[in-house]
């Protein structure tokens, strides 16, 4: 079954309610004021079962210039339209503006209705037939089929259901995306449930018992407790459907028009760069335009710069940057309308080319080229290959699969499909996430490698250990980046593999790479160990090596090399900032050990001191890294002592 959804369009009074109702026997005019007025001011929804099992959900949008605003929000969720037009009026104005805003939206297929057929001889319902075809001639509409109905006597509606059913073949749904996502038509309580929202399904799907976001601005977690599709309860609903939500914890006053619900936290934006069309009966634009932007329910005022033109013309296309006055949530290829401040007057639309983009405060040729590459990738829907790069490059960073798929609003398998024969990009694939990365970047990040192992090396000429991988994140900039520090281990063993680096313990080394010690180096060495070996249960402090060190003409540099030498060659432990000779060490586990053993209950610093004959200051730290290394467990903790217990590893120690 498809999941589509229908929208009627056209002049005010031409009958597009009465023929839904006539349609489905459900009247979408469910407002006083409606019904008062005789016109539709609020979205109406409803639904046709079609003989062939298909069921479509339709939107009834307002025709009335007043309430144009409105039908932009519905018909933002529309698959294909009906465009009703009365036999005996003929096309009128708002006729014209609604068909300029569904090609906007690029809402592919139309059905056009002939409404109200019974009050037109034969004669001018066929001039009726022949001023639609001539109106539609060379647009993408020009073959949409014309069906004569009237909403009174039924004439005609068994054609019209019959001509919808063949339609839906013909419809592609949309695609599914990554994540769930849904403006909000309606929002009202119901007595006994809470708070009921209605809107149309743009992205994902969602079920039963899931969580929510309401965006932007509200973080708080909705839970869903009932949807219905059409009328009925289901489980879940997916792109393309109509759906009402019951949702738990949600407050109306929390909700404001142009806020969309959503299961993945998303950014905002206050800025995006888009293609837009001008209508034909427009105004002519400047460089800078104040304009009100509507996509979705979403509405702001804003200002539009265009970028590829110093004044845009009617029946004209332009690159633009426009820059909102609310935030709000929006995704590349999303659709908009532009519409004068009066709010009396459409003058376009288009499309979202990038939702997060720089502010760009010079139009330089390197810009507008790549803006060209991203808008023709879009609206070409052909040039995904090129998208991505221009994404890589504006990132400039690896990035997960899942991101930049949600970023260009495409699913993951087609991007994975586009980027596999890109030489460009290089694609890490991973159980759980895949990391891509152009390959112009990774050439910079391994040219960093071997250029930091190389100074390296050269500075600690006489270890052998190069840098560990955890040393490389600071020097990348990915600290806070869990992408970024994937992405290091994920380039740095694809290194190994193509024989650039060579590991040494914990560490990266440049291959072939030794470590070099003359005689000098290393006499100096020995007797630096065996003066810290020297000070035996007192404690050293650096202060004191270095002293002693200055005295044998040993500068600061060389004295931390020798001490990571020692580290490494494991004569010195190095544990919090202090420094340990393993000979006093190897001494002490087995009398500390031994001492322990004799007590279930444990001993106390104290008495350890006692037994042992260590320092003041260096019992508390010999007795911290016996515990960081397992051999014993630690309570009773204090500044002066503490209570000590051998483990098991402690006991097999001795």
């Amino acid at each position: 079954m498809k999941h589509l959804i229908m929208g009627t369009a056209g002049h005010v009074d031409h009958g597009k309610t009465s023929l839904i109702k006539a349609l489905t026997n459900i009247d979408c005019d469910t407002h006083k004021e409606e019904k008062e007025r005789g016109i539709t001011i609020n979205l109406g929804f409803s639904h046709i079962d079609l003989p062939s099992g298909n069921s479509v959900g339709i939107i009834d949008v307002p025709g009335h210039k007043d309430f144009i605003n409105t039908m932009v929000g519905g018909a933002s969720g529309i698959d294909f339209v009906l465009m009703v037009i009365a036999a005996d009026s003929g096309i009128m104005p708002q006729t014209m503006e609604h068909f300029n805003i569904i090609k906007t939206l690029h809402i592919k297929k139309a059905i056009i209705a002939l409404n109200k057929i019974d009050l037109v001889d034969e004669e001018l319902a066929e001039l009726a037939k022949l001023e639609i075809m001539e109106w539609l001639e060379d647009t993408s509409y020009q073959d949409s089929p014309i069906i004569g109905v009237s909403s009174t006597t039924g004439q005609g509606l068994d054609d019209l259901i019959s001509e919808i059913d063949k339609f839906i073949p013909q419809i592609e749904e949309k695609e599914k995306g990554n994540f769930f996502r849904m403006f909000i038509d309606r929002i009202f309580t119901v007595k006994g449930l809470g708070s009921v929202v209605t809107g149309s399904v743009l992205n994902g799907e969602i079920s039963v018992g899931q969580d929510l976001l309401l965006l932007p601005g509200n973080k708080q977690k909705l839970r869903i407790r009932k949807i219905e599709r059409h009328g009925q309860t289901v489980d879940k609903v997916v792109s393309g459907d109509r759906a009402a939500f019951n949702l738990t914890g949600l407050k109306n006053e929390d909700f404001k028009r142009g806020m969309l619900l959503t299961n993945k936290e998303i950014e905002t934006t206050v800025m995006l760069d888009a293609h837009i069309s001008l209508f034909d009966n427009t105004d002519t634009l400047k460089l800078w335009s104040s304009i009100v932007f509507h996509s979705g329910t979403f509405e702001s005022q804003a200002r539009m710069h265009l970028l590829n033109k110093e004044r845009l013309e009617v029946g004209e296309d332009a690159i633009v940057q426009i820059h909102l006055e609310k935030e709000t949530i929006l995704l590349n290829k999303d659709k908009f309308v532009i519409r004068n401040t009066s709010g009396n007057k459409s003058y376009g639309g288009g499309i979202v080319i990038d939702a997060n983009p720089l502010h760009h405060r010079k139009r330089t040729p390197k810009l507008l080229e790549a803006l060209d590459l991203l808008a023709s990738g879009i609206l070409n829907e052909g040039n995904i290959a090129e998208l991505i790069k221009i994404e890589l490059k504006k990132q400039n960073n690896p990035v997960l699969v899942e991101v930049l798929a949600e970023s260009l609003n495409i699913s993951k398998e087609e991007l994975l499909m586009e980027v596999e024969n890109l030489e460009s990009i290089v694609c890490y694939l991973q159980e759980n996430q895949n990391v891509l990365v152009l390959k112009s970047v990774e050439n910079d990040y391994t040219v960093q490698i071997l250029d930091l192992l190389n100074q390296h090396h050269q500075k600690n000429y006489i270890l052998n250990s190069g840098l560990e991988e955890v040393e490389f994140y600071g020097k990348f900039g990915f600290s806070k980046s869990k992408i970024g520090k994937q992405y290091t281990g994920l380039l740095l063993n694809k290194m190994k593999q193509d024989n650039q680096l060579e590991t040494f313990e914990n560490s990266w080394i440049i291959p072939g790479y030794k470590a070099v010690i003359d005689s000098k180096t290393k006499m100096e060495i020995d007797w630096l160990n065996q003066t810290i070996k020297s000070f035996d249960m007192r404690k050293p402090t650096f202060v004191e090596i270095k002293n002693l060190a200055q005295e044998k003409k040993i500068s600061i540099e060389k004295l931390k090399l020798y001490i990571g030498y020692l580290t490494q060659k494991k004569f010195l432990v190095h544990f919090k900032n202090e420094l340990i000779h393993r000979d006093v060490i190897d001494r002490m586990i087995k009398k500390v050990l031994t001492f322990l053993q004799s007590n279930n209950e444990g001993y106390y610093l104290a008495e350890i001191r006692e037994i042992t004959g260590m320092s003041k200051k260096l019992a508390p730290i010999m007795m911290e890294y016996f515990e960081e290394e397992g051999f014993v467990t630690i309570s009773d903790y204090n500044r002066n002592s503490f209570n000590a217990k051998i483990t098991a590893k402690g006991k097999k120690e001795i």
